[in-house]
């Protein structure tokens, strides 16, 4: 985020509930004054010392403080260019995560004030944030990390360049996909390969530009996995050749595997309330042969495909080092 910040222009930032300092330190090496706020004494201090210990306490300062209470319109004698804020998911005491935004601290009504006081806003949010709860105009962002979803943040104002990304991080370089997130993608036959979309496409309701990409096609409107005739080089999601399908029956399914000397299962679901691990205790396999099972449902009706992966070759998408 900290490019992202020095790129709209941000010079001066209020990161609100600062903790130890990874994304201040960040932004303050990008060239931007950044003034932290922690409520921990204990906290702060660390997050001081990170900041001489990583040479920018230049630019980045701390003061330990309730978040809700700093003027962020008066700070070095006026209002700073963009505030930042990773609210607290977590409860104070049990560590017991927050899923409800109303109860992070500080809460969702305060974030939603901030944006409305300060045009340049972005802040941290839960990767399960219902989309309806974003402020108008801004961007939703879902990240992963090495195919794991583990954040998402809001961009508000003039910080906001599309409706909806998703961002995935693979070693050095970072694949975006962008969109409305409202689109719906086209429902069809199953096809012969099925590709199974990244967390942060899926949780930023852009499976239907991703299909895109690749001439996919849905056959249940509301189970992201994706189909298509071809397999293409993406790195937004997973792909399998599926070498055979049938209605789901533990019995038939059992047998068919046996029959190939499959022993070892790879197990994917969507749209399916079956426990893979209870499912691969009750197949009882013996065979030596791999293969991948994927548990989902086709006109209202439970399937199981049989599939085996297809290799990965490049990526063939747009990157940004």
């Amino acid at each position: 985020s900290a490019p992202r910040l020095r790129a709209a222009g941000v010079r001066t930032l209020a990161d609100l509930g600062c903790g130890l300092g990874a994304d201040a330190i960040a932004a303050a090496r990008a060239g931007i004054r950044v003034y932290g706020v922690e409520a921990d004494p204990v906290t702060a201090a660390m997050a001081a010392a990170n900041a001489g210990a990583t040479g920018v306490a230049d630019r980045f300062t701390v003061s330990c403080g309730d978040a809700t209470r700093f003027d962020v319109d008066d700070v070095g004698g006026g209002p700073v260019d963009a505030v930042f804020c990773d609210p607290a998911r977590r409860r104070a005491g049990t560590g017991r995560r927050v899923f409800d935004p109303a109860a992070y601290s500080p809460p969702w009504s305060f974030l939603l004030g901030l944006a409305e006081r300060i045009p340049r806003t972005v802040f941290k949010v839960a990767p399960g944030i219902d989309h309806a709860l974003l402020p108008p105009g801004a961007e939703g962002e879902w990240v992963s990390v090495g195919g794991d979803l583990v954040e998402a943040a809001v961009w508000c104002g003039p910080l906001a360049a599309a409706p909806r990304r998703a961002t995935l991080l693979t070693g050095s370089v970072t694949h975006e996909l962008t969109g409305t997130g409202t689109v719906r993608a086209p429902v069809g036959p199953l096809r012969r390969y099925l590709y199974d979309p990244d967390g942060a496409v899926v949780r930023s309701h852009l499976v239907a530009e991703f299909a895109e990409t690749v001439d996919g096609t849905l056959a249940d409107p509301d189970i992201a996995y994706v189909y298509a005739d071809s397999p293409r080089p993406t790195p937004f999601a997973r792909c399998l050749e599926i070498v055979d399908s049938l209605p789901f029956s533990l019995k038939r399914l059992r047998t068919l595997l046996r029959g190939l000397g499959i022993g070892r299962v790879e197990i994917l679901k969507r749209g399916s309330a079956l426990e893979p691990e209870r499912l691969r205790r009750d197949l009882r396999l013996t065979g030596s042969e791999p293969m991948s099972l994927v548990l989902t449902r086709i006109a209202d009706a439970p399937v199981v495909l049989l599939c085996r992966p297809v290799p990965p070759a490049g990526t063939g998408a747009a990157e940004r080092r």
